[in-house]
Formats: structure tokens, sequence, C-alpha cells
């Protein structure tokens, strides 16, 4: 006959595992030394559903982009995924199919992916900025391909 008194112990010995190993795991940490300081250019929350996968070698592109005031990107693609945030001002981004134009502000992030038709315009009476990254295949060296129209003529 088996007594519930032994329960306590299995669940004493578990707890006791369980602190054990969470001392192994803090003894592996490397708290940083020396003196480095770090400058964070933008945060931008992604709201957008994103999938990337790379088994290949790739480039990392990092761009700093203006668009002045009635400027656009004109319809476009690119060879590999886009993140971007909107530093500063807004824009309006277009993506196909959907073409469901949305406006993003500073703090906004997107993303668009690899081969997707988009494009970007600022209809306000200010600049745009916005930090832009690319991942692409390495040794890309044209970033940006001319697409056609997509969503009736912007």
């Amino acid at each position: 006959m088996h007594s519930r008194a032994h329960h306590p112990v299995r669940l004493l010995t578990l707890a006791w595992a369980a602190v054990s190993l969470a001392g192994v795991t803090a003894a592996l940490a490397t708290p940083p030394s020396g003196t480095t300081s770090r400058n964070e250019l933008a945060v931008g929350k992604i709201t957008d559903k994103i999938n990337i996968q790379r088994s290949d070698p790739s480039d990392f592109h990092i761009q700093n982009l203006t668009l002045d005031p009635g400027a656009s990107s004109g319809w476009h693609t690119h060879p590999g995924p886009e993140y971007s945030i909107v530093k500063a001002g807004e824009i309006v981004l277009e993506r196909a199919p959907a073409c469901a134009p949305v406006t993003l502000k500073a703090g906004d992030g997107l993303f668009i992916a690899d081969g997707m038709p988009h494009i970007a315009h600022n209809e306000s009476k200010d600049p745009a900025e916005l930090y832009v990254t690319y991942t692409v295949p390495a040794g890309t060296t044209v970033l940006r391909q001319d697409a056609t129209e997509q969503c009736g003529g912007k």
C-alpha cells in the first residue's frame, strides 16, 4: 500500500533539482567587461507577418532613406526581405496584391517580403526619414528593381 506521504518528498526533490539547475544556468552566464556603449538608432513596432529563412550566405544592408514632401519611391521590388522603421515624418505604403494603403508614422516598422511589389510616398508637408534594411543573397549589387504599377495609379 502506497502512502500519500511520499508525494511531498517527491515535490521537494523536484523543487531542489529545479533550483540546482537554475544555479548551473546562472553560473554559465558571462557579465560584460570593459567599456562598451550602445546607441539605439530607432525602434519600430512591426505588425506584419514575418517569414524569413536563408540557408545560403547573405549580405545585410542598412540605409537611411529620406522622402521629401510629395516624393515617391515608385513601384519596385527587392531581391530579399526588407525591414524598415520610420524614424521621422510619415509615409503611405502600398503592397501588392492587397494594395490597401497604410500610413506609417515615426516609430512604426514594416516588413516587405522578398519580391513583393510595393510603393512608398510622402503625402505630408514634412520630410519622412526611414532606416531601411535588406537581407539579400551574398554579392547582390542591385537592391531595387522597378516594377509595373500594381494598385490603380500611384
